[in-house]
């Protein structure tokens, strides 16, 4: 609402994958998320499916079983928190922000008549929603930021959660919640607002695929989200990569000729992490940067050290409304 000033999420995120469930709890020091606590549960190798979005789900009662198990562990059992899915859970994508109705269920509909062109899923099963940017974020028709997943597997989360006492406010995928925690943590960088901003990069890999989002100002200008074709050789991944990137890029200073490509910040599993900073760095001509906790503004109060998933969490936590 006009006049109101933003409010920062509860600090508590938990974040889910196929196999695990997990939680970490923050104070917010001096601009810095301290991580206070995090654990995390195993889950039935059936809960989740490997279908598109996450689907199928399997038994609520386990999934609950499992909720109640990880908060049996915290020190303190929140009553509202953020969720990170995976990506391949949670997509994202831009369109034009024309004709989006400001009321919300309104602005649904309208939503899903659009994604019914644009991507491969029943939009009558997606939970949608956008938000538009500011103008000048990039030339021409204004822009929003869309995401949505599967409503049937978020309903069932919601539940789960709900049953123990715990109401889940924002949920996003991995690479909006690292955003958001990246956005934070660089604002103090930002020049002069009469100043061209340059671009800020962020990769994420998973083992489903990869998404690539560059921002100006803490808003995305482009968002890649591709998933890896099976059986594909290094060699073959490499070159198409190459040649998205290589497009992006060049996308990027046809809109944007005064904002140069700044900083770009690589998540990735540390297995395949050499092949990615070779490719990013190759294809957008800047050195990648391997995203550490200090760049989602995280700070270690728990003694027990960061581990790779909670700056996701951190970034979800950072997030203001």
């Amino acid at each position: 609402m006009a006049g109101l000033e933003p409010r920062a999420l509860p600090p508590h995120a938990f974040g889910l994958t196929r196999r695990e469930l997990s939680y970490a709890a923050f104070s917010d020091e001096a601009g810095s998320r301290v991580l206070l606590e995090a654990q995390s549960v195993p889950l039935p190798a059936d809960q989740f499916g490997d279908g598109p979005l996450g689907l199928p789900v399997g038994a609520r009662e386990s999934f609950a079983t499992a909720v109640r198990l990880l908060l049996s562990r915290l020190s303190k059992a929140p009553k509202e928190a953020s969720l990170v899915l995976p990506d391949s859970w949670s997509r994202g994508l831009m369109i034009d922000s024309a004709d989006l109705p400001e009321e919300p269920a309104a602005r649904r509909e309208v939503l899903r008549f659009r994604l019914k062109r644009l991507v491969p899923f029943r939009a009558e099963d997606l939970r949608i929603d956008a938000v538009p940017l500011e103008p000048g974020t990039a030339d021409g028709p204004r822009k929003a930021f869309a995401a949505f997943g599967s409503e049937s597997l978020c309903a069932f989360v919601e539940e789960g959660f709900r049953e123990s006492g715990v109401r889940l406010g924002w949920i996003s995928g991995e690479t909006a919640a690292l955003h958001a925690g990246l956005r934070r943590a660089v604002a103090a960088d930002d020049p002069d607002p009469e100043v061209a901003a340059p671009v800020l990069g962020l990769a994420v890999v998973d083992a489903d695929g990869f998404t690539l989002v560059l921002s100006r100002r803490g808003e995305p200008v482009v968002w890649r989200q591709k998933s890896f074709t099976e059986g594909l050789a290094d060699a073959d991944r490499e070159r198409l990569l190459s040649v998205e990137l290589r497009l992006t890029r060049t996308f990027l200073e046809e809109r944007l000729p005064g904002s140069p490509l700044g900083s770009v910040y690589l998540a990735s599993p540390q297995a395949v992490e050499p092949f990615w900073l070779r490719v990013l760095g190759d294809s957008l001509r800047v050195p990648p940067i391997r995203l550490r906790p200090e760049h989602v503004g995280l700070v270690d109060g728990s003694g027990a050290g960061v581990a790779s998933g909670v700056l996701a969490l951190a970034g979800a936590v950072a997030r203001e409304i």
